[in-house]
């Protein structure tokens, strides 16, 4: 079994969620149809006050010495680790995401919610904190939330675009 602080968890939520952010608000200016550009608009408002959400807990944490940790397995290590180093957004090429379009970025966003999803339920069965376990319970739905809205949105786009 390997270990990670409550605050180290947290600190790599906070980066998924603003990384989603300013995928989404690059996403939403790119975007030339009105739903799906306020679909993106909605989203990078959501995961501001994800980020929100978690700084807020992190602050209420114990210091370093603090006994909440996350008890993980190799196995998970490695996979939560592969999200810091890769992050979930970071699969849009190096000039921008203009040069995806519209359908392209909504198939990032469904990746990236249900990557979301998969780091956020691991990082729930492991924790031993309430506090946290309640707040992301809630990051869960809304995350699942997400991937539908997204989901539904591809479709229609595979039909527009």
């Amino acid at each position: 079994m390997k270990f990670l602080s409550d605050s180290e968890v947290i600190t790599v939520a906070m980066n998924l969620e603003e990384e989603g952010a300013k995928f989404y608000e690059e996403a939403a200016k790119i975007s030339k149809n009105k739903e799906t550009k306020d679909i993106f608009s909605r989203l990078k408002k959501e995961e501001d006050e994800h980020y929100k959400t978690f700084k807020e807990l992190l602050e209420t944490l114990p210091g370093a010495d603090s006994k909440g940790y996350f008890d993980i397995s190799e196995e998970i290590s490695a996979y939560l680790n592969s999200l810091v180093d890769s992050g979930v957004f970071k699969n849009t090429p190096k000039a921008g995401i203009k040069q995806l379009g519209e359908a392209a970025a909504l198939r990032i966003g469904v990746n990236a919610e249900r990557d979301s999803i998969l780091f956020y339920t691991q990082a729930h069965i492991a924790s031993t904190n309430p506090q946290g376990r309640e707040v992301l319970s809630r990051i869960i739905d809304i995350e699942k939330e997400h991937l539908v809205t997204l989901t539904n949105r591809l479709r229609i786009a595979r039909k527009l675009f």
